[in-house]
């Protein structure tokens, strides 16, 4: 039996360096702002003292938890997963999280994969995910804990997971997880996140992965198939998330240089966006990223330009702005 998740992808966790520099640029030059900041402010209370951090932004009407860690940092016993990220590949993407349906099940099921355990952790450490009042708050969270799982040998990226404490989604406020509204109005409006672009070294055997860990109804079937001069594609429903999978032809590709150095992970998020020259002024004015012209790391000579700003030492991953298709009735 695989994985159902539930309710759409909660946050796109990432490491990074510097929060408040991330935090500056993600809102003057991609137009994010905060959210669930209740939230945010209970995490990085969990672990005072230590310069551990934490903020939640809307980037894209998708939620990127930015964490912060510390070589000091220690949650019940363990060491940060954060921190080893930051140590080994840098700012990162470091996992997805979702609200499953079975966690004892999702934890047989992947630690049967070869995915270890990082984090365990009670899913009421935070008050607001423990107590959303007594019309819908569901018994028994004590005994439903957070799980920080190591699949990104599996799927390019690791999961954080757990069971809702609520009983009815629509009646919380805590979280809103990527696309669902209403939500609060943030930002300019101008961004929307597409997809994830994540670096693998084999297309077929992570799509076997897929298959055994996610439930039918949590994933869709491969679609946009796409084979270029230096990797081939798929893209990929994950939860209410598109994910592009990329495995490079070679080693000595742009591509395959980031496998060969950082191991599958995720290398850019692709926004759709209305204006991309404002962005691009935007980042320009910003200073210190650079911009190139168009992205084509699978070498398919995309027929209208995709600039990539080149943002992965800074905030985790480079962001890529394509082209608000226009639509009229």
């Amino acid at each position: 039996m695989s994985i159902t998740l539930l309710y759409g992808c909660c946050q796109i966790e990432t490491s990074a360096r510097d929060l408040a520099a991330v935090r500056r640029f993600m809102m003057e030059v991609l137009g994010a702002n905060p959210i669930e900041q209740v939230l945010a402010k209970q995490i990085a209370a969990l672990i005072p003292g230590v310069g551990y951090d934490v903020d939640h932004l809307d980037c894209g009407e998708a939620v990127f938890q930015i964490n912060q860690p510390s070589p000091d940092m220690v949650f019940k016993g363990q060491k940060s997963v954060h921190q080893a990220y930051l140590e080994r590949v840098g700012p990162s993407v470091t996992n997805l999280n979702y609200f499953i349906d079975d966690y004892r099940h999702a934890h047989e099921l992947l630690t049967s994969m070869g995915a270890q355990t990082h984090i365990r952790g009670p899913s009421t450490a935070a008050r607001v995910l423990a107590d959303y009042g007594p019309e819908n708050t569901r018994p028994g969270g004590e005994d439903r804990p957070f799980l920080f799982m190591s699949s990104r040998h599996l799927i390019g990226l690791d999961l954080e997971i757990m069971e809702p404490n609520f009983l009815h989604f629509s009646q919380q406020a805590v979280q809103y997880p990527a696309f669902i509204h209403p939500r609060p109005a943030v930002g300019h409006g101008n961004l929307r996140l597409k997809r994830l672009q994540i670096a693998v070294a084999d297309l077929e055997q992570t799509h076997d992965n897929l298959l055994a860990i996610f439930a039918p109804a949590s994933r869709s079937k491969p679609y946009s198939i796409q084979s270029g001069r230096h990797g081939r594609s798929f893209r990929i429903g994950l939860g209410g998330m598109e994910v592009e999978y990329c495995q490079p032809n070679s080693p000595d590709c742009e591509l395959g240089k980031f496998l060969a150095q950082l191991g599958p992970g995720v290398f850019s998020a692709v926004f759709e966006a209305h204006d991309p020259a404002m962005v691009l002024e935007k980042c320009r004015a910003h200073g210190g990223i650079e911009v190139q012209d168009t992205s084509d790391l699978l070498g398919l000579a995309p027929q209208t330009p995709s600039p990539r700003i080149a943002s992965r030492a800074l905030i985790g991953f480079d962001a890529v702005l394509e082209q608000c298709e226009q639509t009229s009735l």
